[in-house]
């Protein structure tokens, strides 16, 4: 039987919003990496996510050994060897000055704040406010925002853009507000080392024609029990309504680890800017019809290396704060220096021709001959139906 195609139900969002994002996750990262003295693609989100599940795991792996540590000095000893590996660590006193001042404003206008709306409720995102604009700009917050993510892109982020008229609140968050939130976060949260099963590791939805995959921030056990734990990063606490509707979460209600029938009894979902957390009661089978639908089509795209709708050549704007709108308009921009559907192709080609070269070893001369006959048919049919998965093409020769 032939084995089943698998997704990540992460990669299926992002394609849906922007196929660039998905490009920089795959292509694009192989080209960077093989560039000299280039480093992997970045963004300010991922940073903090690499930060928080970093230290999730070295937690993790030193309790399985016997040994606790405090999470604020595994995070701390965490960004030290990074600062010191991106050569960064003249970085490090403005990077604390910048963390203590936006630990001080997100105080002011949390529950034991004093800044509120007009009508006395609190800030959802307090950092888009007028009124986060000027205290920030009166504290130094800005200039030291500015300062610190001058030099991101020797940590692989994406070149700040110079504009007087860019609001910087308001875009993607850089270095600086990576290294603040991570903080904030490990004082807001309280993670228990001894109940955590697995931490960023994936589980599966398995279909008809597809397998699944999602990733549960934290598998954890409660009793007999295990639970998934999901992790929201921004600062806007996400609503019911948008969990509910969320894939990742509906993939969670029916996902089961690998050589496992086990299923979890909960799926949390933890506001990590807050420390709040959500429980969510799983309803089995939730949404499957789509998920797979919309999973069997994006593969069908990544496998034709088709990135032909990436939403950038609609301007700088139209990527509102996307996480990857540095990297995409950074130099000449990414249609111009890497041409996404072009450099797929090229890339899906090397392979190929490699692949191939590799088979025809062991063929005789008249074998090869028959074999290009054969292709000269079976090709331009191939290139007309794009996105044919390897089982599909294998299906077809073996019933000519």
């Amino acid at each position: 039987m032939a084995e089943r195609p698998s997704i990540a139900i992460e990669t299926v969002l992002d394609w849906a919003y922007c196929e660039a994002k998905v490009w920089w996750q795959t292509v694009g990262r192989s080209i960077e990496e093989k560039a000299e003295s280039l480093i992997s693609p970045r963004t300010g989100s991922i940073l903090l996510q690499e930060a928080i599940q970093g230290i999730l795991k070295l937690g993790y792996q030193s309790h399985q050994k016997g040994n606790d540590f405090e999470f604020p000095v595994l995070l701390g000893t965490l960004w030290k060897v990074r600062l010191g590996k991106w050569g960064l660590n003249h970085l490090r006193e403005k990077m604390a000055a910048y963390s203590v001042l936006y630990e001080d404003l997100m105080i002011r206008f949390g529950e034991s704040g004093d800044i509120r709306k007009m009508g006395g409720s609190l800030y959802d995102n307090p950092t888009w406010s007028h009124r986060w604009r000027d205290l920030a700009l009166s504290n130094g917050l800005t200039d030291l925002r500015k300062e610190i993510d001058a030099e991101q892109h020797k940590a692989g982020l994406g070149k700040i853009k110079k504009d007087n008229n860019t609001d910087i609140w308001k875009e993607p968050i850089g270095l600086a507000d990576a290294f603040a939130r991570s903080n904030w976060i490990v004082e807001n949260n309280v993670f228990e080392q001894e109940s955590i099963e697995g931490v960023g590791e994936e589980v599966y939805v398995t279909l008809p024609h597809i397998s699944v995959g999602v990733t549960p921030d934290l598998i954890r056990t409660s009793g007999e029990d295990l639970v998934y734990e999901k992790h929201y990063y921004g600062i806007r606490p996400p609503r019911m309504k948008d969990l509910l509707g969320d894939y990742t979460i509906k993939a969670l209600f029916s996902a089961k680890q690998e050589d496992s029938d086990k299923e979890a009894s909960s799926v949390f979902v933890r506001h990590l800017m807050s420390g709040k957390m959500i429980h969510m009661k799983p309803r089995r089978a939730a949404g499957i019809n789509e998920i797979e639908a919309m999973s069997s089509a994006v593969q069908r795209r990544m496998n034709s290396m088709d990135f032909s709708g990436p939403r950038m050549v609609n301007g700088w704007d139209a990527c509102g704060n996307c996480d990857y709108k540095l990297l995409c308009f950074d130099g000449e921009g990414i249609m111009q220096r890497y041409n996404l559907p072009l450099s797929g192709r090229i890339s899906l080609a090397d392979d190929l021709i490699a692949e191939m070269g590799q088979q025809l070893k062991g063929y005789t001369e008249e074998q090869k001959e028959i074999g290009i006959t054969f292709a000269r048919v079976f090709l331009p049919f191939v290139a007309q139906n794009p996105g044919m998965t390897k089982d599909q093409i294998d299906w077809l020769i073996t019933g000519i």
